[in-house]
């Protein structure tokens, strides 16, 4: 599975607030990004790939997999964003100036970003967990059948008659 798949580059690179210059699309393609989201993935369910793959094919999706799937292609933008913050002093965008000052600034605007994105991934991870569950239930739910009615007995059980 490509990390396109899911997201766009586009949407990582949102996630961390940098272009396509500090993070052109040959980066994100390195199979250790996709990789890495797959395992991310199948952290949630072992089955959560194949399931998306099956629903994305879907020619009139369901509410329940229509958000199942937003879920999935928000939370694959941040996994491999959060995958990236370990790298991201190499290419986050830094001025050009020689002052400690406006290093200490980039340190603290880059902790800044990785807690937001960290945040932000747990948070669709959750989301997901969540969507990815409901699609099962809501299939389940309307499998149910009511055993329960009223039924009134052919005699009156007190007289007898």
């Amino acid at each position: 599975n490509m990390i396109t798949d899911y997201t766009t580059f586009n949407d990582v690179r949102a996630a961390l607030g940098v272009d396509d210059k500090d993070l052109p699309d040959s980066v994100l393609a390195l199979d250790i990004y996709s990789a890495g989201l797959t395992q991310d993935l199948e952290d949630v369910d072992v089955n959560l790939p194949d399931t998306y793959l099956t629903v994305s094919a879907e020619s009139s999706p369901t509410a329940q997999q229509t958000r199942f799937l937003s879920c999935c292609s928000m939370f694959a933008a941040y996994a491999v964003a959060s995958r990236l913050t370990a790298t991201m002093p190499l290419f986050a965008p830094q001025q050009e100036t020689d002052g400690k000052a406006q290093a200490g600034r980039f340190d603290n605007a880059y902790k800044d970003v990785v807690g937001a994105v960290v945040g932000q991934c747990e948070e669709a991870r959750t989301r997901l967990l969540n969507a990815y569950n409901a699609l099962f239930y809501t299939e389940k739910k309307s499998a149910i059948k009511s055993y329960f009615g009223v039924i009134s007995p052919s005699s009156d059980p007190v007289t007898g008659l």
